[in-house]
């Protein structure tokens, strides 16, 4: 199988038709939706070891999304090609990308229940639990990540001038500490608990 390696801010956009499949050997990349006035929604993060672009592969259209990357990334590329052949020659390549396309679906569903019905406290403790979840490891008490404000608030489906608000009433609560710009989860259970 053929892969390159890509650095770079962004490299999926709209309307592009796939040729390619992606696989992050290094980095941070969020899948984003931009409304008429240019807000951004992530719908989707991904990290090391992860694929993206396989949706608009296998349905052969056009991207619905952006990706771009939130730090320094490598990324592997997987020629279109190659990456038929294996979800029709190979059974367990197949069924992990049904799987992904499964979860995929379920993790939309529910950002979407939240966004509509959740407090911004709640959405901003989602958004940070999600990070947590994503690039911290399980055993983990405190979680620390370098994000940037815009890409934080556009994670929990907010204003970013609501975000900070938020945040620094978090750091008030002893939830979290901000520090040089980054952001540390301090006590994720009682943000847990939030989410009930």
């Amino acid at each position: 199988m053929g892969a390159d390696a890509a650095d770079g801010f962004g490299f999926v956009a709209l309307e592009d038709h796939p040729v390619r499949l992606f696989f992050i050997q290094k980095g941070k990349v969020k899948v984003f939706v931009t409304n008429d006035d240019g807000k951004e929604l992530v719908v989707a993060l991904y990290g090391e070891s992860d694929f993206f672009g396989y949706t608009a592969l296998l349905e052969g259209t056009t991207y619905k999304d952006n990706a771009a990357a939130m730090e320094d990334a490598e990324i592997a590329i997987i020629p279109k090609q190659d990456f038929e052949e294996l979800m029709y020659t190979n059974r367990e390549i197949a069924q992990k990308f049904i799987k992904l396309l499964a979860k995929d679906v379920a993790d939309k569903e529910l950002q979407l229940l939240n966004i509509a019905y959740n407090s911004l406290r709640k959405k901003v403790a989602d958004a940070l639990i999600s990070l947590k979840n994503k690039y911290g490891a399980e055993d983990e008490n405190t979680f620390t990540i370098n994000i940037s404000r815009e890409n934080l608030a556009a994670v929990a489906g907010t204003a970013t001038e609501s975000l900070i608000r938020t945040l620094s009433d978090f750091k008030n609560e002893k939830l979290i500490d901000i520090r040089d710009g980054s952001i540390s989860i301090t006590d994720s259970n009682k943000l847990r608990r939030m989410l009930n």
